[in-house]
């Protein structure tokens, strides 16, 4: 990125995950893949860098990555109930206060890197039975760029089989349409 290497943690044929250095300044930077193996490189793709682009972690079946307490899925046979600590997993809640946190290590536990101005809703983002308690934000201690929510859903929440979840952090609102979108039931 910028004639600069980037730390890579997964590579295929058709996909790279790849850390952008958490100090990186927004704005727009030259992305070029190299292949070291065949001493080829990709030609050059203009990438944007936000300050702020939230996105709602989901498995290879498009399911919300939302947890009850015990590590279960919160699904159709197990929703989100009131006032029960969730957990659930997104990126791009941009930057943190507390621990440090440095391209291509860990993601620190002692102390914890945290996200500021966080919230979700399950539902329309407009009601405000929608909005979930957000008790912590920021960076999975021991994860790289993966950023952890421990939330509640509170009692005057409204409920139904298929809420859609979005995260809000500095105006930004996660996607809410595309391929999948992400639903939860709450209960």
């Amino acid at each position: 990125l910028n004639n600069f290497a980037l730390p890579a943690y997964f590579t295929s044929g058709t996909q790279i995950n790849a850390q952008i250095p958490p100090a990186l300044a927004p704005g727009n930077y030259q992305l070029v893949v190299h292949s070291i193996a065949n001493h080829v490189a990709s030609a050059p793709q203009t990438l944007v860098v936000s300050k702020y682009a939230p996105s709602v972690f989901l498995n290879a079946k498009g399911q919300v990555m939302l947890f009850h307490d015990d590590g279960s899925y919160v699904d159709e046979d197990n929703p989100a109930t009131r006032d029960e600590p969730l957990h659930m997993y997104a990126s791009g809640l941009g930057p943190t206060t507390g621990g440090t946190v440095q391209a291509g290590a860990l993601s620190p536990s002692n102390p914890l890197a945290v996200a500021h101005g966080v919230q979700v809703f399950f539902g329309r983002t407009d009601f405000k039975q929608s909005a979930v308690i957000v008790d912590w934000s920021g960076l999975d201690p021991g994860a790289i760029g993966v950023y952890r929510l421990d939330l509640r859903v509170p009692g005057f929440h409204g409920s139904g089989p298929a809420e859609l979840v979005t995260v809000r952090v500095g105006g930004v609102d996660s996607p809410s349409t595309g391929p999948v979108v992400p639903y939860v039931p709450v209960d």
